[in-house]
């Protein structure tokens, strides 16, 4: 019987033997390494470069660094039957779009420093193995020049993660079969969105994304069957990347390995999404609002306010549903700061789960003065799959 101080040797064996792996490969792999890294050294350059701005994000950055305003309340803007708690104001005008969120699938770094749903012994148990796979990868993508691919940096989705867009995927089609009978007038106008239901030539939605690998892969996995029926005909149904929905947090995976308006190459898991032709995936994603990395000195609540009054800008998203691909942190805080301040849900103490898709309705009010104040209808809130913290729906 194998006891449990056997098991805990395991991995300290594993270290044991990898270290003296590399000690004895150590000159023929550092001449193989500095032969590829001066065949293309621009690329080394911007891995460099990558790893720099990671230090001054870690050392410098302040995303996290705002609280939501208290003594604003979104309710009191809007009248009862909107779901606020006020009155029309004179001269007020307001408007309304649905909003539908869709959390990125578990990303590579999940994969190494966040256990989940996996069995907590054994993820401290395979720790450090996981954590030497992944530096392998990192040392492999800067020696091999792939200036564009990283472990650690802008995260891709894991194997996991492509499941839960897989998930997400199959989900939408077997609730596409029973549109009819779904139950909630919201959720079957969801579902029609995602999969532009009858609206192929000229969708009255658009998807819009993070620009941060993971949630991109998962926008072009989890609807690649609307993208399927749409690209044809609709010339101009893509991913839209929207800068403002970059995840709050200061770590590496959260800072975007896509240039300025560059294009997005498809990462291991983008490649071979069934129903897409080779070459569609860059194709589909258009980066003409991607400037880059959100600024050290912001915050999270800059990008909060500004994904509101991208939704009602008609400019960049003339659409009366906007289907937004992004992150838990942004997503939570979203909820806590345009809910009601005396509404309680769910959704203001726990993330949205991996694929997890829900519905709002987002309400701007433009009171007499030129102001623009934002809501979300708690009455609104329906969940199309996943659901927050353990609470799943799918």
């Amino acid at each position: 019987m194998v006891s449990l101080s056997d098991l805990l040797a395991v991995p300290a064996l594993l270290f044991f033997h990898l270290t003296w792996l590399c000690h004895s490969l150590r000159r023929p792999l550092l001449l193989v390494s500095a032969l590829c890294i001066l065949s293309n050294p621009a690329a080394a350059v911007r891995k460099c470069r990558l790893f720099g701005l990671t230090f001054l994000y870690l050392a410098f950055s302040k995303d996290k660094k705002f609280k939501v305003p208290k003594e604003k309340d979104p309710a009191s803007f809007f009248p009862s039957e909107m779901g606020g708690d006020g009155s029309k104001a004179t001269g007020a005008t307001y408007r309304e779009k649905t909003v539908i969120l869709i959390r990125h699938g578990e990303s590579t770094w999940n994969d190494t420093f966040n256990p989940g749903d996996r069995n907590k012994l054994l993820f401290i148990l395979f720790y450090i193995p996981n954590m030497l796979k992944a530096l392998a990868n990192e040392v492999y993508f800067f020696v091999s020049g792939k200036d564009s691919e990283s472990w650690f940096f802008d995260a891709a989705l894991s194997s996991k993660g492509v499941g839960q867009a897989e998930d997400l995927r199959r989900h939408l089609k077997k609730e596409k079969m029973r549109l009819g009978s779904l139950g909630n007038p919201a959720e079957e106008r969801a579902v029609k969105s995602l999969l532009a239901v009858g609206e192929e030539s000229k969708p009255s939605s658009i998807v819009v994304s993070s620009n941060l690998r993971r949630a991109i892969s998962t926008a072009a996995i989890g609807l690649a069957d609307r993208f399927a029926v749409t690209s044809e005909d609709a010339g101009d149904d893509d991913i839209l990347l929207l800068p403002c929905l970059q995840e709050i947090s200061f770590n590496p995976d959260a800072l975007s390995i896509l240039p300025p308006k560059g294009v997005a190459h498809p990462t291991w898991c983008d490649r071979d999404i069934p129903g897409f032709a080779p070459g569609k995936f860059s194709q589909l994603v258009d980066t003409k609002l991607h400037l880059g990395n959100k600024a050290v000195d912001s915050n999270g609540l800059v990008r909060l306010n500004q994904f509101a009054e991208d939704v009602f800008d008609d400019s960049k998203l003339p659409f009366e549903t906007i289907i937004a691909t992004g992150h838990s942190l942004f997503f939570r805080s979203f909820f806590q700061v345009f809910l009601p301040r005396g509404t309680e849900h769910i959704s203001k103490k726990k993330k949205l789960v991996n694929g997890g898709t829900v519905s709002v309705t987002v309400r701007e009010a433009t009171l007499g003065d030129g102001r623009k104040e934002y809501m979300v209808d708690p009455r609104s809130i329906t969940v199309i799959y996943g659901g927050f913290g353990k609470k799943k729906k799918g």
